[in-house]
Parts: structure tokens; C-alpha cells; sequence
């Protein structure tokens, strides 16, 4: 049995979800659960009242890989029947997609968003059930205030090369790193941005109960990589999910200066103007 949130030492555990509150809590109407899975998973049976964010799909996302406009976001969570003051639950399996859609909530200025510690199998392994049920909430009214502290833009990721204080986390795969493979799909210039710090994502969970490191394990393992607390950190991947949660991770972890730089690999390697190390 994994050690409890409590008992994890992060700076900021209210950015986390115990199974167990959640299940007391389902018929709540000031939480909304939000499954970050795709299509088939949810319609196959999700939390009971979930409604459905594909964190592959369903975030409005610019062309060249930044956020998408905050008033698309805001129009998409109120058609989900959230709104401000809504405490927010995320789950997944658990996999990179519960990243992007929580730290897109964080992002984009919401109050009270959680993720679902372990998501579906830690909720399966507790005897717990699944619904097929959609809901149909009525709509809600929704404001965005972006928190640009969080958010790591092309602009800002050229200058970071540059700088001492600054230090790229790359959440890929070993071979996605070194530029021997792609992701799902294949980039003009393979490789990773150069000096970056390398820890693939699924390193932050434990790999059977697939919650979230302690976080004294979280910190060695990302201090040993020159990832620490003072440097301003932008986690990326290629897409911009596996970085998201990382950058998530680090907010949990108290690292002020942590952001994800959502356009990532696939926007870094489109560059006339960008180096790409091997």
C-alpha cells in the first residue's frame, strides 16, 4: 500500500487526490471530475459523473504548438459545467495525459485543481467500480486569468540557452533524447535541445501503484540531474503532455520557477534559428 499524500513530504499536497476522498465525495457539486483519457478508455467505463477532456485532444492548441486562446478554454471547461470556484479532479490511467490537462487548468488561472493520485488502477485495485453513464451538466460561465509564471514560450526558450540560472528538463524517452527514435510522429530534426537535463516522466511514478514519487525521491532524483529549486526549469517532451507533467510535478514539489514549455521538441526543431544537440 503506497505511503499516503500526507505522508509524502510535498510543499504542495492540496495539488493532489486521495482515491478515498474522492469516492466519499462523488455526488459533491463543487467538484468536478474530469477524465483526461482517450475516447475508447472513457467510454469503456470512467469515475462515476466524469466528464471527458482528452488531454491528447480536446485543449485548444495553436498550430505551432502553444496554448490555444484562453477564450476557446474558457468556452470548453464552462460546456463541462465548470466554473471558478469548481474544485477540479483529473485522472488517467495513470499517463501523461492527466499532465497536460491539470497543469492547462493551472495554466490558464484555475484555483483548485487536483489530480487523482494512482487514477484508474489505484482506484480498480481498491475494489472500486467504473461507470458508463455520461453526463450532461448544464453549462457554466468561466474566466480565465493566465498564470504566465507557469508557461515557458519559444521566445523565452531560445534565451533560456543562454543562461546559467536555466535548465531544460527533457521528459521523453531515452531514445527520443539521444535522437535514435521519434514520438508519435516524426520531427525535422531529432535530438533534444541542447544542455538539457534528462528524466523520462514515467520515472515520477512508482511503477506499481502509479502514484507519485515521495517527494525526497523526486528531489534526488531531479537535484542529481542539475534540476534544482533556484534554476528556472522548463520541462518539454515532444508535444508538450510528458512535459506538462513534469511541470506539474515540480509545482507540487515547491519549484517556484518551474514551467513547461508547451511547444516543446516538435515546435523546437521547426526552427530555422534553433541549435539541436545529439
Amino acid at each position: 500500500m503506497p505511503t499516503p499524500i500526507s505522508g509524502r513530504a510535498y510543499a504542495r499536497p492540496e495539488l493532489l487526490a486521495e482515491t478515498g476522498w474522492l469516492a466519499e465525495r462523488l455526488t459533491d457539486p463543487r467538484i468536478r471530475i474530469v477524465d483526461a483519457r482517450g475516447e475508447k478508455e472513457y467510454a469503456a467505463g470512467h469515475i462515476a459523473g466524469a466528464v471527458h477532456m482528452d488531454g491528447f485532444g480536446n485543449l485548444p492548441r495553436a498550430e505551432n504548438g502553444d496554448m490555444g486562446a484562453p477564450e476557446d478554454f474558457a468556452r470548453r471547461v464552462g460546456g463541462l459545467g465548470i466554473d471558478n470556484d469548481t474544485t477540479v479532479i483529473v485522472y488517467d490511467t495513470p499517463s501523461q495525459r492527466m499532465g497536460m490537462v491539470a497543469w492547462a487548468f493551472l495554466y490558464f488561472g484555475h484555483a483548485d485543481v487536483r489530480i487523482l493520485d494512482g487514477g484508474v488502477v489505484k482506484w480498480l485495485a481498491e475494489g472500486r467500480v467504473l461507470d458508463v453513464h455520461r453526463p450532461e451538466p448544464a453549462a457554466a460561465s468561466y474566466s480565465v486569468r493566465p498564470m504566465e509564471a507557469v508557461y515557458c514560450s519559444l521566445e523565452q526558450a531560445k534565451a533560456g540557452v543562454e543562461r546559467d540560472d536555466f535548465v531544460f528538463w527533457d521528459t521523453r524517452s531515452d531514445d527520443e533524447y539521444a535522437g535514435t527514435a521519434t514520438g508519435f510522429r516524426p520531427l525535422p530534426r531529432p535530438g533534444h535541445i541542447p544542455g538539457a537535463a534528462h528524466l523520462e516522466w514515467t520515472a515520477l511514478l512508482d511503477p506499481v501503484s502509479r502514484t507519485l514519487k515521495p517527494a525526497a525521491e523526486l528531489r534526488q532524483l531531479l537535484e542529481a540531474r542539475g534540476i534544482t529549486p533556484e534554476k528556472q526549469v522548463a520541462s518539454y517532451c515532444q508535444g508538450g503532455a510528458r512535459g506538462a507533467l513534469g511541470a506539474f510535478v515540480l509545482r507540487v514539489l515547491g519549484y517556484d520557477r518551474g514551467q513547461a514549455y508547451a511547444g516543446s521538441f516538435e515546435q523546437w526543431s521547426a526552427q530555422a534559428d534553433t541549435v539541436v544537440e545529439r
